[in-house]
């Protein structure tokens, strides 16, 4: 982690968009992600590329979980994913990119170091409030603002 970060903005926006893009073919799917967290995501340092593994727990949704809690690094799940009977939607999607956004776009652990500008700052807050009702209502829609938000690196 500390590597991709260490790597220039440029590239960790295209990483980024990388990331976002997958989760609109995960959306137009009618899947929404389930354990997705920083493990799940390998860097290529020679070819400068984010791929996607382990994905093997995301889900057609909406659904309804039949267990506490979901699987998942704590870091990364929206506060519905533990509780037994929540719906587990987009918008879950939604928060867990949002802080995938908020953690790979940090210079650090402690979420003291945002590298990102403000607007990408609010999208991520917007992305990751705890209501699910007041977060964008689609990877579409977090998509847009987040584009909309900051610098385009090519």
């Amino acid at each position: 982690m500390a590597r991709f970060r260490a790597q220039p903005l440029a590239r960790i926006h295209t990483a980024l968009d990388s990331l976002l893009s997958a989760h609109l073919a995960v959306e137009e799917a009618g899947f929404v992600a389930v354990d997705l967290y920083d493990g799940c995501m390998l860097y290529d340092f020679d070819e400068h590329r984010m791929m996607l593994c382990d994905m093997d727990e995301y889900r057609a949704g909406p659904f309804v979980p039949e267990a506490d809690r979901l699987p998942g690094s704590t870091r990364y799940m929206a506060p519905e994913e533990f509780v037994r009977g929540a719906v587990i939607d987009i918008r879950t999607t939604v928060f867990t990119l949002g802080r995938a956004l908020r953690l790979l776009l940090d210079a650090g652990d402690q979420e003291r170091q945002w590298r990102g500008t403000a607007a990408q700052l609010e999208v991520v807050g917007t992305a990751t409030s705890a209501a699910p009702e007041r977060r964008f209502p689609s990877v579409h829609s977090l998509v847009e603002a987040w584009r909309s938000a900051g610098p385009r690196h090519a």
